[in-house]
C-alpha cells in the first residue's frame, strides 16, 4: 500500500471537530486529494454524489473541494483503508473520531494499516472544556495525545480564562502547539500535512521573510549519506520552537530511503524504495527559526558520512 500521511482530528462532544473540518475543507488544504473518515458523517452537511465501487466502505460522499468522505466498519478498518488509497489515491487521511473516544486505539490501528501517523489534531472547548475534565476521562486521554491542541470558542472566554485555560492545558501536554481559534477557523498549513509543500517551496527560494504569526520554515539538503543514530538524537534534540520537520534522508548501510515525520517532539520513520533518489531533504517549520537554523543545520551536517568513511560504515 502507498505510504499516506493521516491526520486524527479529535476532541470532546460539541468542541468544534466538525466546525473546523469544514472550514479547513473549504479554506485550505493546497487543493490536493484529500479522504476524510468520520464517525458521524451527518454533522458535515455534504453535498456530493455517493462513489460506489468500495466493498469495504460503509459510505463514501465525493465533496464539492474534491475530497471524499465516508464511514468505515472498525472491523474491516485495514481493508477499507488500502480500498480508499488505492481507488481514490489520496495525499492525505484525516480521520475525525467521535467525541466520545480516546485516540489512542486509533492511533495504534493507523500504524498497524501501514499508514504514516503525521499529527494528532485535539480541538478543545474553551468554554466547557474544565466541566468535561471533571466528569470524564476521555477528555484528558483526547488531549495529552494531541501534537496540536486547537483552543476553540474563544470569543466565549474571557482573555484571562483562556490565559488559565492554556497553562492548564500546558501542564496535561506540555509537548502540544496550542492554536487559538473561533468557530474553528484556524490556519489548516500548519496543521495538516499537506502544508508542508508550501513550506518546503519557501524554504528553497531562501527568503527570510516569515509570516505575520512568526511561522517560518528552512530546507536542509546533502548529497551524503547519514548516521541513523546520529539524525534520530538530532530529532530528539530539537528546540520546542520546531514544530514540524518532514522529509526523505539516506541512512549509510541501508538500500532504502527513510521517510521521516516530526510533530511536536514526536517522531517516526518509516522506509521507502526509491532507486533514483541520491539526496536527502528535509524541511523544518516553527517559530523564531532565525534562532535555531544554524545549529539545526549544523547538527545535521554533523551527521553526514563523508565519502572517505562509507566503505567502513555499516
Amino acid at each position: 500500500m502507498r505510504t499516506v500521511a493521516v491526520d486524527v482530528l479529535t476532541g470532546f462532544l460539541g468542541s468544534g471537530k466538525t466546525t473546523l473540518l469544514r472550514h479547513v475543507l473549504d479554506h485550505g488544504l493546497g487543493g490536493q486529494p484529500v479522504a476524510v473518515i468520520m464517525n458521524e458523517i451527518g454533522e458535515v452537511g455534504i453535498d456530493g454524489r455517493v462513489v460506489t465501487g468500495l466493498s469495504n466502505v460503509e459510505k463514501m460522499v465525493e465533496l464539492s473541494s474534491g475530497c471524499i468522505c465516508c464511514a468505515i466498519d472498525d472491523y474491516k478498518f485495514d481493508l477499507a483503508v488500502q480500498e480508499i488509497v488505492e481507488t481514490a489515491k489520496p495525499h492525505l487521511i484525516v480521520i475525525e473520531t467521535t467525541g466520545l473516544a480516546d485516540p489512542e486505539p486509533l492511533l495504534y490501528r493507523v500504524k498497524a494499516a501501514g499508514l504514516g501517523l503525521d499529527a494528532v489534531i485535539t480541538v478543545v472547548d474553551a468554554a466547557n472544556v474544565a466541566r468535561h475534565l471533571r466528569e470524564t476521562e476521555v477528555a484528558r486521554a483526547q488531549i495529552e495525545a494531541a501534537d496540536f491542541l486547537v483552543v476553540n470558542k474563544t470569543d466565549l472566554v474571557a482573555p484571562p480564562a483562556v490565559a488559565r485555560l492554556e497553562r492548564r492545558l500546558a501542564r496535561l501536554n506540555p509537548r502540544a502547539e496550542r492554536l487559538r481559534t473561533v468557530r474553528g477557523a484556524v490556519d489548516s498549513a500548519l496543521l495538516f500535512a499537506t502544508g508542508v509543500a508550501a513550506y518546503r517551496e519557501q524554504a528553497r527560494t531562501r527568503s527570510d521573510h516569515l509570516r505575520a504569526d512568526g511561522i517560518g520554515s528552512f530546507l536542509y539538503r546533502s548529497t551524503a549519506p547519514l548516521d541513523q543514530d546520529a539524525f534520530e538524537r538530532v530529532l530528539a534534540g530539537l528546540p520546542a520552537d520546531v514544530l514540524r520537520a518532514k522529509g526523505i534522508v539516506r541512512f549509510a548501510g541501508r538500500d532504502w530511503q527513510c521517510l521521516f515525520n516530526f510533530t511536536c517532539g514526536r517522531h517516526e520513520l518509516t522506509w521507502l524504495k526509491l532507486p533514483d533518489a541520491t539526496e536527502s531533504q528535509a524541511v523544518f517549520i516553527g517559530r523564531r527559526l532565525e534562532q535555531h537554523r544554524e545549529r539545526v543545520l549544523a547538527a545535521l551536517a554533523a551527521c553526514e558520512i563523508p565519502d572517505q568513511r562509507r566503505a567502513d560504515h555499516g
